[in-house]
Protein backbone atom coordinates (compact mmCIF):
# COMPACT_ATOMS: atom_id res chain seq x y z
CA UNK A 1 0.00 0.00 0.00
CA UNK A 2 1.37 3.41 -0.93
CA UNK A 3 1.74 6.20 1.61
CA UNK A 4 -1.04 8.15 -0.10
CA UNK A 5 -3.42 5.19 0.06
CA UNK A 6 -2.48 4.59 3.67
CA UNK A 7 -3.19 8.21 4.54
CA UNK A 8 -6.55 8.10 2.83
CA UNK A 9 -7.54 4.88 4.56
CA UNK A 10 -6.52 6.20 7.98
CA UNK A 11 -7.77 9.75 7.35
CA UNK A 12 -4.48 11.14 8.65
CA UNK A 13 -4.06 14.83 8.21
CA UNK A 14 -2.18 17.45 10.17
CA UNK A 15 -4.73 20.27 10.42
CA UNK A 16 -3.73 23.65 9.13
CA UNK A 17 -3.15 25.97 12.13
CA UNK A 18 -6.08 28.20 13.00
CA UNK A 19 -4.00 31.30 12.24
CA UNK A 20 -3.47 30.16 8.65
CA UNK A 21 -7.11 29.17 8.25
CA UNK A 22 -8.22 32.61 9.46
CA UNK A 23 -5.82 34.42 7.14
CA UNK A 24 -6.93 32.33 4.17
CA UNK A 25 -10.61 32.99 4.92
CA UNK A 26 -9.99 36.74 5.17
CA UNK A 27 -8.03 36.74 1.91
CA UNK A 28 -10.81 34.92 0.06
CA UNK A 29 -13.38 37.29 1.56
CA UNK A 30 -11.14 40.21 0.54
CA UNK A 31 -11.18 41.69 4.02
CA UNK A 32 -7.36 42.02 4.17
CA UNK A 33 -4.72 42.78 1.56
CA UNK A 34 -1.95 40.46 0.49
CA UNK A 35 0.69 42.46 2.36
CA UNK A 36 -1.38 42.39 5.54
CA UNK A 37 -1.69 38.62 5.15
CA UNK A 38 2.06 38.35 4.64
CA UNK A 39 2.72 40.21 7.89
CA UNK A 40 0.19 38.06 9.77
CA UNK A 41 1.76 34.85 8.42
CA UNK A 42 5.22 36.06 9.43
CA UNK A 43 4.03 36.57 13.02
CA UNK A 44 2.20 33.23 13.04
CA UNK A 45 5.23 31.32 11.74
CA UNK A 46 7.45 32.81 14.43
CA UNK A 47 4.96 31.80 17.09
CA UNK A 48 4.25 28.30 15.78
CA UNK A 49 7.80 27.32 14.84
CA UNK A 50 8.69 24.57 12.38
CA UNK A 51 5.87 22.10 11.56
CA UNK A 52 7.88 19.07 12.73
CA UNK A 53 7.84 20.47 16.27
CA UNK A 54 4.04 20.61 16.44
CA UNK A 55 2.15 18.11 18.60
CA UNK A 56 -0.13 17.25 15.68
CA UNK A 57 2.93 16.45 13.55
CA UNK A 58 4.35 14.09 16.15
CA UNK A 59 1.01 12.32 16.49
CA UNK A 60 0.71 11.83 12.72
CA UNK A 61 4.36 10.73 12.45
CA UNK A 62 3.73 7.70 14.65
CA UNK A 63 1.09 6.49 12.23
CA UNK A 64 2.98 6.94 8.95
CA UNK A 65 6.43 5.84 10.11
CA UNK A 66 7.28 2.44 8.65
CA UNK A 67 9.45 -0.26 10.16
CA UNK A 68 12.36 0.00 7.70
CA UNK A 69 14.24 2.55 5.62
CA UNK A 70 12.83 2.65 2.10
CA UNK A 71 16.27 3.37 0.61
CA UNK A 72 18.76 1.06 2.31
CA UNK A 73 16.42 -1.30 4.14
CA UNK A 74 17.71 -0.54 7.65
CA UNK A 75 15.24 -1.90 10.19
CA UNK A 76 13.91 -0.81 13.53
CA UNK A 77 17.39 -0.89 15.05
CA UNK A 78 18.15 2.24 13.02
CA UNK A 79 16.92 5.75 13.77
CA UNK A 80 14.04 6.23 11.34
CA UNK A 81 12.55 9.48 10.10
CA UNK A 82 9.48 10.52 8.14
CA UNK A 83 11.13 12.27 5.21
CA UNK A 84 9.27 14.55 2.83
CA UNK A 85 9.98 14.10 -0.86
CA UNK A 86 9.11 17.78 -1.36
CA UNK A 87 10.58 20.83 0.32
CA UNK A 88 8.81 22.92 2.93
CA UNK A 89 6.81 25.51 0.96
CA UNK A 90 8.77 28.71 0.44
CA UNK A 91 6.95 32.03 0.54
CA UNK A 92 9.64 33.77 -1.52
CA UNK A 93 9.17 31.25 -4.34
CA UNK A 94 5.45 31.97 -4.50
CA UNK A 95 6.12 35.71 -4.41
CA UNK A 96 8.41 35.53 -7.43
CA UNK A 97 5.95 33.33 -9.29
CA UNK A 98 3.06 35.69 -8.53
CA UNK A 99 5.09 38.66 -9.77
CA UNK A 100 5.90 36.87 -13.03
CA UNK A 101 2.26 35.89 -13.52
CA UNK A 102 1.18 39.48 -12.95
CA UNK A 103 3.72 40.76 -15.48
CA UNK A 104 2.13 38.58 -18.14
CA UNK A 105 -1.40 39.83 -17.52
CA UNK A 106 -3.12 42.99 -18.70
CA UNK A 107 -4.42 44.66 -15.56
CA UNK A 108 -6.40 47.86 -15.63
CA UNK A 109 -4.65 50.34 -13.31
CA UNK A 110 -6.46 51.98 -10.42
CA UNK A 111 -8.31 55.11 -11.48
CA UNK A 112 -6.99 57.54 -8.88
CA UNK A 113 -8.89 60.48 -10.38
CA UNK A 114 -12.16 58.63 -9.82
CA UNK A 115 -11.18 57.90 -6.22
CA UNK A 116 -10.32 61.56 -5.72
CA UNK A 117 -13.75 62.58 -6.99
CA UNK A 118 -15.36 60.14 -4.55
CA UNK A 119 -13.38 61.72 -1.72
CA UNK A 120 -14.57 65.18 -2.74
CA UNK A 121 -18.16 63.95 -2.91
CA UNK A 122 -17.92 62.51 0.61
CA UNK A 123 -16.55 65.79 1.91
CA UNK A 124 -19.15 67.93 0.14
CA UNK A 125 -22.04 65.74 1.32
CA UNK A 126 -21.54 66.80 4.94
CA UNK A 127 -23.67 69.75 6.06
CA UNK A 128 -21.61 72.23 8.15
CA UNK A 129 -23.07 73.58 11.37
CA UNK A 130 -23.12 77.13 12.75
CA UNK A 131 -20.19 77.37 15.15
CA UNK A 132 -18.70 80.07 17.38
CA UNK A 133 -15.67 81.87 15.96
CA UNK A 134 -13.48 84.91 16.44
CA UNK A 135 -15.13 88.14 15.18
CA UNK A 136 -11.76 89.41 13.98
CA UNK A 137 -10.14 86.48 12.12
CA UNK A 138 -13.07 84.01 12.00
CA UNK A 139 -10.96 81.30 13.62
CA UNK A 140 -12.65 78.49 15.51
CA UNK A 141 -9.72 78.28 17.91
CA UNK A 142 -11.31 80.35 20.65
CA UNK A 143 -11.43 79.84 24.39
CA UNK A 144 -13.91 81.09 26.98
CA UNK A 145 -12.34 82.56 30.12
CA UNK A 146 -14.78 81.96 32.93
CA UNK A 147 -13.26 84.32 35.50
CA UNK A 148 -13.09 87.27 33.12
CA UNK A 149 -16.32 86.27 31.34
CA UNK A 150 -14.69 86.92 27.97
CA UNK A 151 -13.45 84.96 24.99
CA UNK A 152 -9.92 84.97 23.57
CA UNK A 153 -8.73 83.85 20.16
CA UNK A 154 -5.79 81.44 20.14
CA UNK A 155 -5.38 81.33 16.37
CA UNK A 156 -1.90 81.52 14.87
CA UNK A 157 -2.92 81.14 11.24
CA UNK A 158 -1.21 84.39 10.21
CA UNK A 159 2.06 83.56 11.96
CA UNK A 160 1.24 85.55 15.08
CA UNK A 161 -1.34 84.92 17.77
CA UNK A 162 -4.56 86.77 17.11
CA UNK A 163 -5.19 87.14 20.87
CA UNK A 164 -8.37 89.09 20.18
CA UNK A 165 -10.53 89.41 23.31
CA UNK A 166 -14.30 89.64 22.89
CA UNK A 167 -17.49 88.98 24.80
CA UNK A 168 -19.79 87.72 22.06
CA UNK A 169 -18.39 85.29 19.46
CA UNK A 170 -19.37 85.50 15.84
CA UNK A 171 -20.93 82.60 13.92
CA UNK A 172 -19.79 80.76 10.83
CA UNK A 173 -20.63 77.52 9.06
CA UNK A 174 -18.02 74.86 9.79
CA UNK A 175 -17.71 71.12 10.31
CA UNK A 176 -17.62 69.76 13.83
CA UNK A 177 -14.94 67.38 15.09
CA UNK A 178 -17.39 64.45 14.93
CA UNK A 179 -18.29 65.31 11.34
CA UNK A 180 -14.62 65.40 10.36
CA UNK A 181 -14.03 62.01 11.96
CA UNK A 182 -17.04 60.60 10.14
CA UNK A 183 -15.77 61.98 6.82
CA UNK A 184 -12.32 60.49 7.41
CA UNK A 185 -13.84 57.10 8.23
CA UNK A 186 -15.93 57.17 5.07
CA UNK A 187 -12.92 58.18 2.97
CA UNK A 188 -10.85 55.39 4.47
CA UNK A 189 -13.66 52.90 3.83
CA UNK A 190 -13.82 53.96 0.18
CA UNK A 191 -10.06 53.70 -0.27
CA UNK A 192 -9.96 50.40 1.58
CA UNK A 193 -12.65 48.93 -0.63
CA UNK A 194 -10.63 49.91 -3.70
CA UNK A 195 -7.40 48.40 -2.38
CA UNK A 196 -9.04 45.15 -1.28
CA UNK A 197 -10.61 44.55 -4.68
CA UNK A 198 -7.67 45.49 -6.88
CA UNK A 199 -6.71 42.90 -9.47
CA UNK A 200 -2.97 43.49 -9.25
CA UNK A 201 -2.54 42.35 -5.64
CA UNK A 202 0.13 39.77 -6.47
CA UNK A 203 0.90 39.26 -2.79
CA UNK A 204 -2.64 37.98 -2.25
CA UNK A 205 -2.14 35.35 -4.95
CA UNK A 206 1.22 34.39 -3.44
CA UNK A 207 -0.18 33.96 0.08
CA UNK A 208 -3.14 31.88 -1.10
CA UNK A 209 -0.84 29.66 -3.14
CA UNK A 210 1.54 29.22 -0.20
CA UNK A 211 -1.27 28.30 2.19
CA UNK A 212 -2.61 25.80 -0.35
CA UNK A 213 0.80 24.18 -0.75
CA UNK A 214 1.27 24.18 3.02
CA UNK A 215 -1.98 22.27 3.39
CA UNK A 216 -0.70 19.60 0.98
CA UNK A 217 2.64 19.47 2.80
CA UNK A 218 0.90 18.89 6.12
CA UNK A 219 -1.18 16.07 4.65
CA UNK A 220 2.00 13.93 4.65
CA UNK A 221 1.11 12.59 1.22
CA UNK A 222 4.62 13.06 -0.14
CA UNK A 223 6.63 11.29 2.55
CA UNK A 224 8.73 8.18 2.98
CA UNK A 225 10.57 6.47 5.82
CA UNK A 226 14.36 6.89 5.83
CA UNK A 227 17.11 6.06 8.28
CA UNK A 228 19.28 8.82 9.68
CA UNK A 229 22.11 8.29 7.17
CA UNK A 230 19.87 8.16 4.10
CA UNK A 231 17.94 11.21 5.27
CA UNK A 232 21.21 13.12 5.69
CA UNK A 233 22.49 12.07 2.26
CA UNK A 234 19.25 13.08 0.59
CA UNK A 235 18.86 16.37 2.43
CA UNK A 236 22.42 17.64 2.66
CA UNK A 237 24.39 16.01 -0.15
CA UNK A 238 21.82 14.94 -2.76
CA UNK A 239 23.41 11.49 -2.75
CA UNK A 240 22.07 7.99 -2.17
CA UNK A 241 23.63 4.91 -0.54
CA UNK A 242 24.29 1.70 -2.41
CA UNK A 243 21.92 -0.96 -1.09
CA UNK A 244 24.66 -3.54 -1.59
CA UNK A 245 27.85 -2.02 -0.16
CA UNK A 246 26.58 1.18 1.48
CA UNK A 247 28.78 3.49 -0.62
CA UNK A 248 27.24 6.96 -1.15
CA UNK A 249 27.15 8.21 -4.72
CA UNK A 250 25.21 10.88 -6.71
CA UNK A 251 21.49 10.26 -7.11
CA UNK A 252 21.79 10.86 -10.85
CA UNK A 253 24.03 7.80 -11.25
CA UNK A 254 22.42 4.43 -11.91
CA UNK A 255 25.41 2.21 -11.03
CA UNK A 256 27.40 2.18 -7.79
CA UNK A 257 30.99 3.24 -8.64
CA UNK A 258 32.38 1.14 -5.75
CA UNK A 259 30.78 -2.29 -6.21
CA UNK A 260 29.48 -1.63 -9.75
CA UNK A 261 26.03 -2.91 -8.87
CA UNK A 262 23.16 -1.23 -10.77
CA UNK A 263 20.36 0.30 -8.72
CA UNK A 264 17.78 -2.32 -9.60
CA UNK A 265 20.06 -5.26 -8.84
CA UNK A 266 21.35 -4.06 -5.48
CA UNK A 267 20.28 -6.39 -2.65
CA UNK A 268 19.50 -4.92 0.73
CA UNK A 269 22.53 -4.85 3.04
CA UNK A 270 22.53 -7.61 5.63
Amino acid sequence: MTITAFLRSQHILIPLPLEYETIEAKLRARSITGHEASQAIFVARRRLGSPWHWKSWKAARKQVLRSACETCGAGEEAILYVQHTVRLPSISTHKELAKRNLAGREIEPIDYSSIRQQMYAIRDAAEPEERDCCPKCASLSIQYRKQAATWICNSKSTGRYCAHVFTVPAKKAALTADQKKSINREKHRTWRNTILNREDDWMRDAMLAWIGEMRVYLSLQHTKTLCKRCAFLEDMTDQKPCRSCGFAYPRTEQVCPDCEQPDGAQPIIG
